[in-house]
């Protein structure tokens, strides 16, 4: 029998987005979907009792950790998919790329990584299995495809010997991610199991997000981004012009320059008081 997915959904203020992702889930009857909410004013958590959600209040101060704990300790499931609520699933078959993957893979394996770029495209060029997986001996090859919060399926009980880090602000899923592979735990990508980055967060939320992260990962960095740094990342933008929208392109470049200036900044993770 498929292995039953828990769906788990950190959302504040996603009404622009939710529909569009929970409509894409298609879950089957032993899955859940699970809307762990920050305190959204807007018609959110309407949108996840429109789709069945179970829901799960955080309380203030928010913390990308602890939202996540929540949802995994409430996660009835062996595996459990965490995925952003402006992460668009491309294709209507989504949960079952996942499903499919995870049946294959080694006991070792502790997470599966699926796109989230702003192409909708796949991140691992040429990955044309439904599943490829690795060990830590190849995270310098597939690291920009791999380790994020956006599109991630977790063997729970890998969770269950390590949850996610509460006394940082952001970067949670480095963290886990990098000790699980100090552990000799092995992850895996998943090429069909792909969405559309589309973060319709206002300019200044979007500047104050690339500010705050990098100024998360200072102690990882080997000094401030330079002008050619900040010249070859909107470059990158602008090579995708024409297979992104133009509001998805300004909203990169926000969080870019927010970083650009975050990187001249003492390194700073500390959780939101």
């Amino acid at each position: 029998m498929p292995p039953a997915i828990s769906v788990v959904i950190r959302t504040f203020n996603s009404a622009g987005t939710l529909p569009e992702v929970l409509a894409k889930l298609e879950p089957q009857p032993d899955d859940e979907i699970i809307i762990v909410d920050s305190g959204s004013t807007d018609a959110t958590l309407e949108i996840a009792r429109k789709h069945h959600a179970r829901i799960i209040i955080a309380e203030k101060p928010f913390n990308h950790s602890k939202s996540l704990n929540l949802g995994f300790r409430a996660a009835k499931n062996p595996w459990v998919l965490v995925l952003s609520s402006h992460c668009i699933p491309i294709e209507p078959d989504f949960l079952s790329a996942h499903r499919s993957a995870i049946v294959r893979f080694p006991a070792n394996v502790a997470v599966g990584y699926g796109s989230a770029s702003m192409t909708g495209e796949g991140r691992l060029k040429g990955a044309k299995e439904e599943a490829l997986v690795f060990s830590k001996d190849d995270f310098d090859r597939v690291r920009g495809a791999v380790a994020g919060n956006t599109n991630s399926i977790y063997r729970k009980t890998a969770w269950e010997e390590l949850s996610f880090d509460e006394t940082i602000r952001t970067g949670e899923d480095l963290i886990w991610f990098e000790e699980m592979m100090r552990r000799n735990y092995r992850y895996a990508y998943i090429s069909r199991a792909k969405t559309l980055y589309d973060n319709r967060g206002s300019l200044g939320y979007m500047f104050r997000k690339g500010f705050s992260e990098q100024r998360a990962y200072n102690h990882l960095a080997h000094g401030p981004m330079t002008l050619w740094d900040l010249a070859g990342a909107f470059k990158g933008v602008l090579k995708m012009t024409g297979k992104i929208r133009v509001g998805i392109a300004a909203r990169r470049c926000a969080h870019i320059l927010g970083a650009f200036f975050g990187s001249y900044f003492s390194p700073n993770n500390e959780p939101e008081k």
